[in-house]
């Protein structure tokens, strides 16, 4: 979301950035390490370090080393490693990678890798001392392969996190490995002390895992392997790794002409332990012109800061690299200047597409870092700005506008809309809430090029009017009249999240249209919805986008529903992701209920069923074959590309139905109680703070009903491990007998039978009564252990004569 700068400024702040990274001595000592001539002959050694453990005979040659320290070698020989998982979940991970079920330990052969590992090298320097001599031609070659390898493909800058070691110390030090296999697709295995994220940012929190095999070429690129140090998994602890920074405070001041933005971001942090080089999150395209540091006070004392930021197509990581050690605890201010074009795309006649969307201005961290806003925009008076908080500024300066926002309270995430736009407001007395719809009435350059392509062609759903020419119909979208059906969507999911979830503590959310077409996404208080949602149903249909329908009615919820879940709760990590994007494709759940009645939300689970056990396309597997919930975005594999959304998004959503159709009581006025007081005090309690799966089953044990508590400790661990852990999805048959014995009272007989799940898998299956086909009433639930069947007998007195039975009539429990 920012671009603006001349092209004498951008050519400018392309050389200061040049500039600014070889002004560190010691960044460009290391980024410039080549072989020294030194070298360490290895017979059978070997290295371990956690998961991984390495082979070598050959030799050792080492880089140059910078501050006295040998940081790197460069292994010419006959080499191997093995990595052995530290869970099942990370077994069968790998397994899936390497198309081979029966793995328990993966193994490969290499002639050469490259280590950034002080640790290895330091042990075998006291197996067998370094000698000196020539650089070897192939080793230099191998190593000048991988840094071409680490700008083309890993776009990590492994050298500034070198740096970061050499600079800030470490209790142990960094283990990489860059492994060209003769089985395996050449690949990164790595343990990091301070979390993969710091060595590979790419932008999602991976809670702190240390350990990694990264394949990140051909098509069976992603992370095959990552997880915690196996010692602190066997605890059931893992160790708290300090931050850096902390962010309280960003200021943000953009200028905006074009497409492109230029500004400063001033962040007010609190340093962590032994601080110089501090990794900064920022798009790859807006280039850093400066970078100065301050210690926090109403008049500051700003220093020049050094920092690192390589090409843009890359390993662009920036860096701040400070003079001097900052003092642990203490308040800082930083700022940055930058600029450039990544930010923004003109989609046409007053409409822009937002692209990099957490990482438009400078940050230590998004999602689970909160801090307060305040957000200065300069544009071209035509155009607005909608941000996140509250406008408390908006006025006309010569040809600029002057726009202000403000989040007086901590966001995850600062996020702005930019166009030409017309805005819709209505304040809802029911929830509390003020839904504003801002839609742009201009067209799009999308819909130009649909115009053309359907030019000549008389099509139902198109407008023909005069200003459309002889040359045929056009697509005329008004974005004004469906600005309606968004707010209806607002204000509904704002009851239903209420009600369900309880109040937000920002009264004002925002729904801005934007021109991307499928892509809908949620920020605190401003909410995205993608262009296809602003065409009516005949339009869609014209263009063959008949089987949209659902994504349609539910986007608007889904991402409303991020409100409350991904932004006032956020997530501990990726694994615990489908507490954000599960928990909101329930909130559209209900509010589909709430809007269309049971027949539509019983619709929407059965649509979530085949989302699940369905193969998609291009897969091998289906999605309940990719692995758990607790695997998150690793789902997508190369043989279930969209198993992600699958079981993150859907499956994710069906726990929480289950759980509120085992918790309800139909005896009570409000008959989903318990499980509603369980989600508004998940919600109330976790406000500002990142949640786990073990914080959410530990809320939900409070409230559990006895339906759910089939063990004798009263624990819903049993649950977790099948549903959130575990992949088992069962299979039901029924057949349910009848007998009139007088008196209104029925004879129950026959049997239930639960298939293809573990000995100790447990389910608590509902058994439903149909008077007719559309009234029909829950008899009870009946639990069931394994793979088994289960005999019914019983008599129950009804109020008439019943139709039939059956199990499972409302998707209670995701079956097969």
């Amino acid at each position: 979301m920012l671009h603006t700068v001349r092209r004498l400024a951008v050519v400018a702040t392309f050389v200061a950035a040049t500039l600014a990274a070889a002004d560190d001595p010691t960044y460009t000592a290391v980024r410039s390490a080549r072989l020294d001539g030194r070298k360490i002959s290895v017979t059978n050694f070997t290295f371990d370090r956690d998961v991984f453990h390495v082979t070598l005979n050959g030799t050792l040659h080492l880089l140059a080393p910078v501050d006295n320290k040998t940081f790197g070698a460069v292994f010419v020989g006959q080499g191997s490693y093995q990595l052995k998982p530290a869970s099942p979940s990370e077994m069968r991970q790998l397994a899936l990678y390497a198309n081979d079920d029966k793995l328990e330990i993966l193994s490969d052969t290499f002639d050469d890798a490259v280590f950034f590992a002080a640790g290895l090298i330091d042990a075998a320097q006291k197996a067998s001392p370094a000698q000196t001599g020539a650089a070897d031609s192939r080793a230099a070659s191998v190593y000048d392969d991988y840094v071409k390898r680490q700008k083309k493909d890993l776009h990590t800058n492994v050298h500034a996190r070198v740096l970061q070691e050499l600079l800030n110390g470490s209790a142990e030090p960094l283990f990489f490995a860059w492994v060209d296999g003769k089985k395996y697709p050449p690949a990164v295995i790595a343990t990091d002390p301070l979390g993969w994220e710091t060595l590979a940012r790419i932008g999602i929190g991976m809670g702190g895992e240390q350990s990694v095999m990264w394949v990140v070429t051909g098509d069976h690129n992603g992370f095959w392997y990552s997880s915690r140090l196996r010692s602190e998994i066997e605890k059931g602890q893992g160790v708290i790794i300090p931050r850096l920074a902390d962010a309280e405070h960003y200021l943000i001041d953009i200028n905006i002409q074009k497409a492109e933005i230029n500004g400063s971001t001033t962040m007010t942090f609190i340093a962590g332990p032994n601080v110089r080089l501090l990794p900064i999150e920022l798009a790859r395209r807006v280039r850093i012109s400066s970078a100065d540091i301050s210690p926090a006070s109403a008049t500051p004392a700003w220093t020049p800061a050094a920092w690192v930021q390589e090409k843009y197509d890359e390993d662009p990581d920036a860096s701040v690299i400070f003079a001097t050690p900052l003092k642990t605890g203490e308040k800082y201010l930083l700022k940055i200047g930058y600029g450039g074009k990544e930010v923004l795309e003109d989609a046409g006649d007053g409409n822009f597409s937002v692209g990099a969307r957490t990482s438009w201005y400078p940050n230590v961290g998004v999602f689970e870092d909160t801090a307060t806003y305040e957000l200065h925009f300069r544009v071209p008076q035509k155009f607005q700005i909608v941000a996140v908080g509250e406008e408390t500024e908006n006025r006309v300066d010569g040809d600029s506008r002057i726009a202000v926002w403000k989040a007086t309270h901590p966001i995850r995430v600062a996020g702005f809309n930019y166009g030409k736009f017309k805005k819709l407001s209505q304040t809802d007395k029911d929830s509390g809430m003020t839904v504003d719809v801002y839609t742009n009435p201009g067209t799009p350059q999308i819909i130009t090029e649909i115009n053309r392509a359907i030019e000549g062609v008389s099509v139902a759903g198109f407008d023909d009017d005069e200003d459309s020419g002889p040359s045929g119909p056009s697509l005329n979208v008004d974005t004004a009249k469906l600005a309606q059906s968004a707010m209806a969507d607002g204000i509904n999911t704002a009851r239903t999240g209420n009600a369900f979830f309880g109040p937000l503590a920002e009264k004002r959310v925002a729904i801005t249209q934007q021109s991307q077409w499928f892509f809908g996404q949620s920020w605190p208080s401003l909410i995205y919805m993608p262009y296809l949602a602003f065409l009516n149903g005949m339009q869609r249909n014209t263009l063959g986008l008949t089987g949209i329908k659902d994504f349609i009615d539910e986007v608007g919820p889904h991402e409303f529903g991020h409100q409350w879940w991904g932004h006032q709760v956020g997530t501990r990590s990726y694994r615990d992701e489908w507490i954000s994007e599960g928990f909101a494709h329930f909130t559209a759940a209900l509010v589909v209920q709430q809007t269309g009645g049971w027949n539509k939300y019983n619709a929407f689970w059965e649509r979530q069923r085949k989302n699940i056990l369905e193969k998609g396309f291009k897969s091998t597997i289906t999605p309940d074959q990719a692995g758990p919930i607790s695997q998150g975005w690793r789902l997508a594999t190369w043989q279930s590309p969209g198993a992600y959304d699958s079981i993150v998004y859907s499956k994710g959503a069906y726990i929480l139905h289950m759980l509120r159709m085992t918790m309800q009581d139909r005896s009570k006025p409000i008959a989903d109680e318990a499980f509603m007081a369980m989600m508004r005090e998940f919600a109330t309690t976790y406000a500002g703070k990142n949640a786990s799966t073990g914080d959410f089953q530990r809320v939900l044990e409070k409230y559990a009903t006895p339906s759910l508590k089939l063990t004798k400790d009263g624990k819903l661990d049993w649950f977790f491990r099948q549903w959130v852990y575990g992949t088992a999805i069962p299979r039901y048959a029924s057949k349910i007998d009848f007998q009139d014995i007088g008196g209104g009272k029925y004879k129950i007989s026959g049997t239930i039978t639960q298939s293809e799940v573990p000995a100790d898998f447990a389910a608590v299956v509902p058994i439903y009564v149909y008077f007719d086909k559309n009234n029909f009433a829950q008899l009870g639930k009946v639990p069931i252990v394994g793979s088994t069947t289960q005999q019914l007998n019983f008599e129950i007195a009804l109020p008439k004569k019943p139709q039939k039975f059956a199990i499972n009539a409302l998707h209670d429990v995701l079956a097969r």
